[in-house]
C-alpha cells in the first residue's frame, strides 16, 4: 500500500515504558518510506531506458537521411541540388542538436532526481535514529517536497519525450515531402530536356 502525505502527517508511534517511541514501529515506518523511494528510483531507471530508445531512433533517422542523400541523382542545375543538400544538412544538424540537448537535459534531471532522492533518504534515516521526535515533522516536509519534485520531473520528462517524438515525426514528414517534391520536379523536368 502506498504511503500518502496524510499517512506521514497522521502517523503516531506507540511509546515504550521508558517514554521513548517504539523502535519497531519507527523502523517499520522507515521501511515503508524506503520501499516507495525504491519504486521512484525504478521508475527513473525506466525513463532512462526510454531515453536510450529515443537516441536509437534519432540515430536510425540520421542514417536513413544519409542513405537518402546518397541516392540523390547526379543532376546539377546551377547549384540547385547543392543548395538543397546544404539546406537539408543544416536542417538535420539543427534537429540533431535539439534532440541531443533535450536528451542531455533529461539525463541530467533524471540523474539529479536519483541522487537527490538517495541523499534525502539517507538524511531521513540518520535523523530518525538520532531524534525520533523530530522525524515526523521533517519527514512530512521532505516527503511532500520529494513527491512534488518527482511528479513534476516525471511530467516534464513525459512532455519532453512527447515533444521529441512529435518533432521527429514532423521532421520525417517534412523530409519526405521535400523528397517527393524533388522527385516530382525531376520527373517534370525530364520532358524539358
Amino acid at each position: 500500500m502506498a504511503i500518502s502525505v496524510r499517512d506521514i502527517q497522521e502517523k503516531e508511534f506507540g511509546t515504550q515504558a521508558s517514554g521513548g517511541y517504539n523502535i519497531e514501529q519507527v523502523d517499520d515506518f522507515l521501511d515503508e518510506i524506503s520501499e516507495q523511494m525504491a519504486t521512484l528510483v525504478r521508475e527513473n531507471l525506466e525513463l532512462n531506458k526510454q531515453i536510450k530508445t529515443l537516441e536509437g531512433d534519432v540515430k536510425a533517422a540520421r542514417q536513413a537521411a544519409e542513405a537518402a542523400e546518397a541516392k540523390t541523382p547526379d543532376y546539377n542545375e546551377k547549384g540547385y541540388f547543392a543548395n538543397l543538400q546544404n539546406a537539408m544538412r543544416e536542417s538535420l544538424i539543427g534537429a540533431q542538436r535539439i534532440a541531443d540537448e533535450t536528451l542531455e537535459e533529461a539525463n541530467r534531471k533524471a540523474q539529479k532526481t536519483v541522487s537527490d532522492a538517495q541523499v534525502q533518504a539517507d538524511q531521513i534515516t540518520v535523523s530518525a535514529k538520532e531524534k525520533a521526535d523530530a522525524l515526523v515533522g521533517d519527514a512530512q516536509k521532505q516527503a511532500d517536497q520529494l513527491t512534488a519534485d518527482a511528479q513534476g520531473r516525471l511530467d516534464l520528462l513525459e512532455q519532453k519525450y512527447e515533444a521529441l517524438k512529435t518533432a521527429a515525426a514532423n521532421y520525417k514528414a517534412e523530409f519526405s515531402r521535400i523528397l517527393d517534391q524533388q522527385a516530382t520536379a525531376l520527373r517534370d523536368s525530364n520532358g524539358v530536356f
